[in-house]
């Protein structure tokens, strides 16, 4: 009872601290005058990566590393199915078409080179760097098309906490973001910790912990950002940040994790089942959003109902 208690404790102040953290990004953005297109795909995804960035550095310190990828592969999927999924099925959404063109290619890429780089059973030093130096250059050439006059025209619409809605200050601002990110990395340490305990108490192996619960998890961030984005129909956001979020995840979550301490993949059906789906969930997104570019309600059902059919067959099997 105690592990769990400490365990949800973790999660809500890891949930409410990334909230945070992603109110007090979109604000320096805001500030900075960049684009919307661009606070969705960097400054909110990084906000709402934060979750899995700290239970991932946090699980390869303390030798987790089932954790640490099971956490991405579920994040990533349940960011697919179970988030775009709420999304549409509550509110159609539109597709920039920067976002197919640009940035959707890239979470394709990435995700198959995690696939490619796990054939080995193990996601080397060298590995985590080709992520790193990629997650590098995708942020230079996002960075470099942030800027235009058209920065304010969905931003407008974000609501903005109370804290933060008077406060004009740069510098304050970082300073809630650190103080944001602080409380995240504390969230995720309580999380591990507890979940790792749980695992052993109820003899269930640390990766089906890391792909279903942490994953679940984590990804609330960014069900609570895309649902907001949805809510003021600022759709470049809302896309933008469950598309960048999936590359975050990929390219600096695991790239990070990788060069900590080298990941070893311990069972087959990871290679068999977990990550082929993730590919499907993948393939299904550009489907549906070349479809007239936009998902729309049925869509949303289907990438909900593969969501809760993955979770199913992977307890179940």
């Amino acid at each position: 009872m105690y592990n769990i208690v400490i365990f949800v404790s973790g999660l809500i102040l890891l949930i409410y601290s990334s909230g945070f953290l992603i109110q007090s990004s979109v604000k320096l953005s805001f500030l900075l005058r960049l684009a919307p297109l661009f606070i969705g795909i960097i400054i909110v995804a990084f906000g709402t990566s934060a979750p899995e960035l700290a239970v991932g550095i946090t699980a390869a310190l303390k030798h987790q590393k089932a954790i640490a990828l099971g956490n991405i592969v579920g994040s990533n999927i349940s960011n697919i199915g179970l988030i775009l999924g709420l999304c549409a099925i509550f509110m159609p959404l539109k597709i920039n078409k920067d976002i197919f063109k640009k940035e959707l290619p890239i979470m394709i890429l990435s995700t198959a080179l995690l696939y490619v780089f796990s054939l080995d059973r193990i996601l080397s030093r060298i590995d985590g760097l080709v992520f790193v130096v990629l997650f590098i250059i995708f942020c230079f050439i996002s960075f470099k098309s942030a800027r235009t006059s058209e920065y304010h025209q969905e931003v407008a619409g974000f609501k903005f906490n109370k804290i933060l809605k008077g406060i004009n200050s740069k510098l304050l601002i970082g300073v809630f973001i650190f103080v944001s990110i602080i409380l995240v990395i504390w969230g995720a340490n309580l999380m591990v910790k507890s979940g790792v305990n749980i695992a052993h108490i109820f003899g269930i192996s640390p990766w089906v912990i890391g792909i279903t619960v942490f994953a679940v998890g984590t990804s609330l961030p960014e069900l609570a950002a895309s649902m907001a984005a949805s809510v003021k129909k600022v759709s470049s956001i809302g896309v933008g940040n469950i598309v960048g979020s999936n590359i975050f995840n990929i390219l600096l979550v695991l790239g990070a994790v990788s060069l900590i301490r080298p990941i070893t993949i311990d069972t087959s059906s990871v290679l068999v089942f977990e990550m082929p789906a993730l590919l499907l969930f993948n393939i299904l997104l550009v489907i549906f959003m070349r479809t007239s570019f936009k998902i729309s309600r049925i869509e949303g059902f289907i990438l909900l109902a593969s969501y809760v059919t993955f979770i199913i067959v992977l307890i179940t099997k």
